[in-house]
């Protein structure tokens, strides 16, 4: 891993878990054993690197898009929902993007912290609905704006949920009924 990238981590990691205002330079030049030098370095101030965190963030989301897409060929449209569904599931399910999740609740419940990156949030917003709008136009009984704002929404609540549950969330279940419940829904 880079130091850039040892960097990132570390704001990920922090943002995460002690927000955005309560995380200093300096507790994430500790974090990921860097000095001021090299984080000023890669980035030019703390927002710069709160947005290279988000942007971070969005490559991932086109990592599952991608891998999806890649191994989809000659698949209904239904079928690479679900697939694109699992995938995205899957991400949530990783204890490493876990912490992305946990990023993405602080940023979106501090007003400061949105304001500041509402351009890569409306960008990222964009490129999930660029996953879904593609598939649900071949579904004949989809909507596929409206169904797509659905699915972002209820991902985003399940995400939320999981993130803050005590003890065992019964994650793959939800997943498995999600799936099922958007199969019926769109007659797939």
């Amino acid at each position: 891993m880079s130091k850039k990238q040892q960097i990132l981590q570390a704001a990920i990691e922090l943002f995460a878990t002690e927000g955005y205002e309560k995380t200093s330079i300096s507790a994430i030049c500790d974090h990921a054993k860097a000095s001021k030098g090299a984080v000023f370095h890669h980035f030019k101030n703390k927002d710069e690197l709160l947005r290279a965190v988000f942007v971070r963030m969005a490559e991932i989301i086109n990592e599952v898009g991608d891998s999806v897409s890649a191994g989809n060929e000659g698949l209904s449209a239904p079928e690479r929902l679900a697939c694109l569904l699992e995938q995205i599931f899957e991400s949530m399910s990783d204890p490493e993007q876990k912490r992305y999740y946990q990023f993405d609740f602080q940023v979106m419940s501090q007003p400061a912290m949105r304001s500041a990156l509402q351009d890569l949030i409306d960008q990222r917003y964009q490129l999930m609905m660029d996953s879904f709008q593609p598939i649900l136009q071949e579904i004949p009984s989809a909507d596929s704006v409206v169904d797509a704002h659905m699915l972002i929404a209820e991902i985003d609540g399940i995400a939320m949920n999981y993130l803050f549950a005590e003890g065992d969330y019964p994650l793959k279940e939800i997943q498995q009924r999600f799936i099922r419940k958007y199969r019926v829904l769109l007659g797939a």
